[in-house]
């Protein structure tokens, strides 16, 4: 038999009480004395029933202490009957939440935001009745997506796809066609910049310059002819790539040695009244040759009057030399020419690989000077319209 119930009975005579129980049918697991008047019973739910109602009739004192299995649990679940309705609406309310589209989602892939085409797929979503909020059913993807790549220029790529409810658009905008190259358009290729030209590829033309060569901005690189015959050549449109070493630099300077105004100790007060525009001075303070001011407001009536006392503190000071660290503006200053050469560097409009750099310190009197350099591989032929543009 189980023991889902646990009495606690109190009384006299309790065995009597027992065998009464006995003899209408009742059965006990465990039968455990605590003292002279306490017994402690593990019994079934039927011969529970039983005993408590017996205690009742001979007035006892029956008290549960535990009650297990599905009766406890019925008694739970009777206790608590909001709980089912509850769950049963959380669930309701949650299905009917993830049947809808909460999110509109736009993302470019491989690409920066375009606030413009952004605008216009925002557009085209609305116009289709796109918005938060609406049924996740009514929502035809396929229908979507060719509705934007038909309405939305510049687009090489347009999905749309439910991801629960967020509706995920990803676009991407078109690549622009390259430049076409022309053999028939002739010209030359000239360097954009001094450097010593450590690699030549010639796609068309001739090579006019080869490595180890120093080469000044303005020198032209590749000639825009090819041999046709041995007596004749033919002009064509110059083709090729140049890679050149190249120098930046940048500087900065510091001084090694500085003066700093340091109170003396001596300093005097002085304080007035003032009302409005008229002043009263109270005392006068004494004036250094080398000072700090302090000044304090303090007001004495307050809102309807607006009489005020003004101190004015003067500290004398004097100017101490002051030493800086050598090894410290050293390296401030690398840092600073170094990114006064990258600045340089990065305003012009290229592609270069750093080959390596170097800072060199130079004093002068009581400046620090520090140049840093950078040498980079880049390649420096250019048409002359690029070079009278300085696209490079």
């Amino acid at each position: 038999m189980n023991r889902d119930v646990h009495l606690l009975v109190q009384g006299a005579l309790l065995e009597r009480l027992l065998e009464k129980a006995l003899a209408e049918g009742a059965v006990f697991a465990r039968v455990r004395r605590i003292d002279e008047r306490s017994m402690r019973i593990e019994t079934d739910v039927r011969s529970a029933d039983t005993l408590i109602r017996m205690c009742r009739r001979y007035s006892l004192n029956c008290r549960t202490l535990r009650r297990g299995g599905r009766t406890a649990l019925w008694d739970l679940v009777r206790r608590r009957w909001t709980v089912l309705p509850g769950t049963a609406l959380c669930f309701v309310i949650c299905a009917l939440f993830l049947s809808r589209v909460w999110l509109v989602d736009i993302r470019f892939t491989n690409a920066q935001i375009n606030p413009d085409i952004q605008r216009r797929i925002a557009a085209c979503l609305e116009e289709n009745g796109i918005r938060p909020g609406m049924a996740a059913s009514a929502v035809d993807t396929s229908h979507l997506q060719t509705q934007i790549t038909a309405s939305v220029e510049n687009l090489s790529y347009a999905g749309v796809r439910l991801q629960g409810i967020r509706l995920l658009v990803e676009t991407s905008p078109e690549v622009p066609a390259p430049k076409l190259y022309s053999l028939s358009d002739v010209r030359n290729l000239y360097a954009v910049r001094n450097g010593v030209v450590e690699s030549v590829t010639v796609y068309s033309g001739e090579a006019c310059v080869q490595p180890g060569d120093t080469v000044l901005a303005g020198e032209v690189l590749i000639r825009g002819v090819e041999d046709k015959s041995k007596e004749e050549t033919t002009p064509v449109g110059a083709l090729g790539k140049v890679i050149a070493r190249c120098w930046y630099e940048g500087a900065a300077g510091g001084a090694l040695y500085s003066k700093q105004a340091v109170r003396t100790g001596r300093s005097s007060f002085g304080c007035r009244l003032r009302l409005g525009d008229f002043s009263l001075t109270l005392t006068e303070c004494e004036d250094y040759a080398s000072e700090e001011t302090q000044t304090e407001v303090l007001p004495i009536v307050g809102l309807f009057l607006p009489l005020e006392l003004e101190r004015t503190t003067h500290f004398e000071t004097a100017l101490h030399a002051r030493s800086a660290d050598r090894a410290t503006l050293e390296r401030q200053l690398a840092v600073l020419a170094r990114a006064d050469a990258l600045v340089s560097m990065q305003a012009e409009d290229m592609e270069y690989e750093i080959a390596s750099t170097w800072t060199d310190t130079q004093q002068s009197g009581n400046t620090l000077r520090v140049r840093a350099v950078y040498e980079i591989y880049t390649d420096i032929a250019a048409t002359r319209d690029a070079l009278t543009e300085e696209v490079y």
